[in-house]
């Protein structure tokens, strides 16, 4: 094993988001392997300052940040499904589909108000020039 997978396998297992099998799993350890890098003095002592770290008061905003994405990740596949099923009542629905939105930065709020103003400063020379805001004038035609 290389360091940086010592690293990435101490930082997984410290972060306890998932059961320690399911870690073992995706870095494809068996359980001769798994022993046998538990064992190693090097990979210990990472491990132990990265729980520590993990834990520490100092880390707490970024630890909740973490979990609570990891764990609505898990569940987003029921709230698509929720979406799609005539049997939840649509306003329900329309709201999963809103709150879809805000985390995909799909709605308004995440995009920017369409006409929103905004101005153009000109640097010309030694010159500094500011576009001035346009007049609107709305109405229809007759």
């Amino acid at each position: 094993m290389f360091a940086t997978d010592f690293a990435a396998l101490a930082r997984e297992i410290a972060m306890d988001i998932f059961p320690l099998a399911q870690v073992l799993e995706l870095h494809r350890l068996d359980d001769a392997e798994w022993t046998r890098i538990n064992s190693n003095p090097k990979f210990q002592a990472m491990l132990g300052s990265m729980i520590t770290d993990w834990n520490s008061a100092a880390n707490t905003r970024e630890r909740v940040r973490i979990k609570a994405a990891t764990g609505l990740e898990a569940v987003m596949e029921t709230y698509i499904a929720d979406i799609l099923d005539p049997g939840i009542p649509l306003t329900q629905r329309v709201e999963a589909g809103k709150f879809l939105a805000r985390l995909g930065e799909l709605d308004s709020q995440a995009m920017g108000e369409i006409g929103e103003k905004f101005s153009i400063p000109l640097n010309i020379g030694a010159h500094h020039v500011e576009s001035k805001p346009m007049t609107t004038i709305e109405g229809e035609l007759a």
